[in-house]
């Protein structure tokens, strides 16, 4: 594509660019600064690498607009030129395929497949199966009974989808990934365990992605939602009946108990551990290893465990470091105030 192509596209996308220089000049492929060629276009947005514009090859750089004096290049000027970035390294490498539906793999007579839609190898189709226009089901996967996908959705090898899950458009599962699985229900009795059958379905919105070998179990009788424009990092754990919040974002190893609300524009670092039966504001942000054992009534971040305000973590955490000094000290004081309690006596 050349540059009035590319700016026409983040344009179409909602942003608001403009173009300084050869707008004829062709862009084959996505780059850094350093190693940028004349057909290719990176983007520069720390005033520290400043060194690296000055010098790079790039036949063309996105930028902010008061950065422009830095460069002769070609420039795209927007306000968030990463954002825009993404948009153009997408468009320049996005997945591609070829429609149809490999011989060895099952579909049921009863599913229903829209146009576009691919099937790989070996992948099974159940009975009632819907999948919309243009979406690519990978090698290996299984897609049971009443499962919806909707368009454009992108489901790599070994995905399971059980049955009566809903999948909306523009979905990416990355490989491995289980939609729908059987919630941890079981109910006690004089130390033996029932089973308790999950009824409810997952629910997942559209624009969302779902990284590799993550899990979402379904509903125990209300469904498990994932609002749309979330990201789902890999080997994340969603129990049955949790709710999560447009626009959350979700690091990896991070496990959620059952029937906890998250809130909108949520983010969990690596590792949070978060309870059952909670309910998570909008904007509330949990930092690496956090234990969220208890509701979080308003926006901000929250580190350590049970989580707490960060700032206030941090604070806990420097006086830790002291414990030991602090705990001789106490020793001598105390045997000070004995002293003086005897000398009074």
């Amino acid at each position: 594509m050349n540059l009035n192509e590319l700016a026409d596209f983040l344009t179409e996308q909602g942003l608001e660019v403009t173009l300084i220089g050869n707008g004829s000049q062709e862009i084959c492929q996505v780059s850094s600064l350093a190693h940028a060629q004349a057909d290719q276009i990176t983007f520069f947005n720390d005033p520290k690498r400043h060194q690296e514009l000055n010098t790079t090859q790039a036949g063309a750089v996105i930028l902010k607009p008061e950065f422009q004096a830095l460069t002769t290049a070609n420039c795209l000027l927007v306000s968030n030129p990463y954002y825009a970035f993404a948009k153009v390294s997408d468009l320049l490498n996005g997945f591609q395929f070829t429609p149809g539906i490999d011989a060895s793999a099952s579909v049921d007579k009863s599913a229903k497949l829209g146009n576009g839609v691919y099937i790989g190898a070996q992948s099974v189709i159940g009975a009632s199966v819907e999948i919309k226009d243009h979406t690519y089901i990978g090698p290996g996967s299984v897609v049971m009974d009443r499962v919806t996908i909707g368009r454009q959705g992108v489901i790599m090898p070994n995905v399971t989808i059980m049955s009566d899950s809903v999948i909306g458009d523009q979905v990416y599962l990355d490989g491995g990934c289980v939609i729908g699985g059987q919630g941890f229900g079981f109910a006690n009795d004089k130390g033996e365990w029932q089973k308790i059958p999950q009824l409810g379905r997952v629910v997942i919105g559209n624009r969302v992605f779902v990284g590799v070998n993550a899990n979402i179990h379904r509903g125990a009788i209300e469904d498990t939602i994932i609002e749309d424009n979330c990201i789902i990092d890999s080997l994340v754990h969603i129990a049955h009946n949790v709710k999560v919040g447009y626009g959350t974002a979700i690091a990896s190893q991070v496990g959620f108990a059952g029937s906890t609300t998250v809130g909108k524009y949520c983010i969990f670092g690596g590792q949070v551990g978060v309870n059952g039966h909670i309910e998570l504001a909008d904007g509330a942000q949990f930092g690496a290893k956090a234990g969220v054992t208890h509701s979080i009534k308003s926006a901000g971040n929250y580190s350590g465990f049970p989580a707490i305000p960060t700032t206030e973590w941090q604070k806990n955490m420097v006086r830790s470091k002291h414990l030991h000094e602090m705990a001789q000290k106490i020793r001598i004081l105390e045997k000070a105030v004995q002293e003086l309690k005897t000398k009074l006596e």
